[in-house]
């Protein structure tokens, strides 16, 4: 039996270097970082000062909502550029979300870990539910009036699919991934499942995180994975001298089809998501196994489910945190996956650019990489100086090339690992 083919149709993105996708372009062309002292948050005090944020007001991108989501937006920065980045691309997906079937389309959405805004521990948090403000509560009213089967336990991490299902009517599944740095990736992988083996004709899958906000800043500083704001470029990824990575934030999803709907409405997909591989190593809570076999595994399975050789790989963008542990050992199982061919192929990361947005690092990345392929535009190492492994193809500028095949790369804390494989189908 041949494997059913699952398309990409279309994907938006809001970013610290893109506030929609038709701006990513001309970001990765300019060497634009966003890296710079953080402006939304007060960090007097704080010896990590610098992240990559979306300094855009987005309130133009969701200004038809109604008040109660509005007041939910206030409050919840993923939520609110989940929201603007559906606003961002609604009048272009009319016509598709008019040919959904809502019983056999679903959404899967990776969550970072929820901070509850400091205001809302006083005593208006009651009000703020009385009167009405509660987005989920919103959400599951005008869901329930659409006619659609949605998930009655009132998570506070389903907020995000559950907006994103009521915008495209979605009733077949809405689904929470939070599985840290591959949870928009594990919800990409997830959504190709669904589609393969017919649970779904049609997923909406990507994610939405920020890190700017005190806790997480602090937290990943006191971890050692973000350096303290002393140099003027803090994020060095594969670099000799790298010393952290940079916080940021994103949201952005992808349309994913099967072949049945695609050849039913007629349609050009833009690419065709091959496999993927996803393992967990479990080895510690905060650091992968120093071995990499999981890693390792990961890439492999990525490529034999995708029947892709070595040899066929056009581009390969990395996880490349820029911290100590993860860029060697990243390099060094992309060799053992990949064999000799691993130290020809073209790789990059750009957290320097846009910051590591945790949650949804797949999905900017996956963004990123459609938008190369687009273009026939692979990123450089923007901050590479002293390779920490010159064998190896780490690309110090941007390259004008035409990409068929790539993988996108996502290691998280708890060693779970999740890689993709990519197919351009633009001519």
């Amino acid at each position: 039996m041949l494997k059913k083919k699952v398309f990409i149709l279309d994907y938006e993105m809001i970013s610290p270097i893109a506030v929609g996708v038709e701006q990513l372009a001309e970001s990765i062309r300019s060497n634009y970082s966003a890296e710079k002292q953080i402006e939304r948050i007060a960090t007097e005090g704080c010896v990590f000062r610098k992240a990559a944020e979306v300094t855009e007001d987005l309130t133009k991108y969701y200004e038809n909502e109604s008040k109660g989501l509005k007041k939910a937006f206030s409050g919840d920065r993923k939520l609110e550029l989940m929201a603007a980045c559906y606003g961002k691309a609604a009048s272009r997906l009319e016509k598709l979300i008019g040919m959904l079937n809502p019983s056999k389309t679903g959404v899967i959405v990776g969550v970072g870990a929820d901070v509850t805004p400091f205001e809302l521990f006083e005593d208006d948090l009651r009000e703020y539910i009385n009167q009405g403000y509660n987005p989920i509560f919103e959400l599951y009213s005008e869901i329930n009036d659409n006619g659609m089967r949605v998930n009655v336990i009132s998570n506070p991490y389903d907020i995000y699919a559950l907006y994103l299902a009521n915008k495209f009517k979605a009733g077949a599944f809405q689904k929470s991934v939070l599985t840290a740095c591959v949870s928009s990736t594990q919800a990409i992988a997830l959504g190709y499942d669904a589609i393969a083996k017919g649970d779904a004709e049609l997923v909406i899958v990507g994610g939405t995180d920020s890190l700017i906000n005190l806790l997480a800043i602090i937290s990943f500083g006191k971890l050692g994975v973000i350096p303290e704001s002393k140099n003027e470029i803090s994020c060095k990824p594969f670099d000799v001298n790298r010393n952290g990575t940079l916080a940021g934030e994103c949201a952005g999803f992808a349309i994913l089809a099967s072949e049945d709907f695609v050849a039913k409405n007629n349609m050009s997909p833009i690419a065709e998501l091959l496999g993927y591989g996803n393992t967990l190593d479990a080895y510690k809570i905060t650091a992968p196994d120093p071995n990499g076999y999981s890693m390792t595994k990961a890439i492999k399975d990525a490529m034999d489910n995708a029947n892709l050789t070595a040899d066929m790989l056009d581009y390969i963008n990395a996880h490349g945190t820029g911290t100590k542990h993860n860029d060697q050992l990243e390099l060094s199982c992309y060799e053992s996956a990949l064999g000799d061919f691993a130290k020809t192929i073209p790789i990059s990361s750009t957290k320097d650019r846009h910051g590591h947005a945790i949650a949804a690092a797949g999905i900017q990345e996956l963004c990123v990489v459609l938008e190369s392929m687009k273009h026939n535009l692979i990123p450089g190492n923007r901050n590479l100086i002293n390779s920490c492994d010159p064998s190896f193809n780490l690309l110090t500028k941007n390259t004008t090339k035409k990409i068929e095949y790539a993988l996108t790369s996502n290691f998280a804390f708890g060693g779970i690992n999740t890689v993709l494989a990519v197919k351009n189908l633009r001519k």
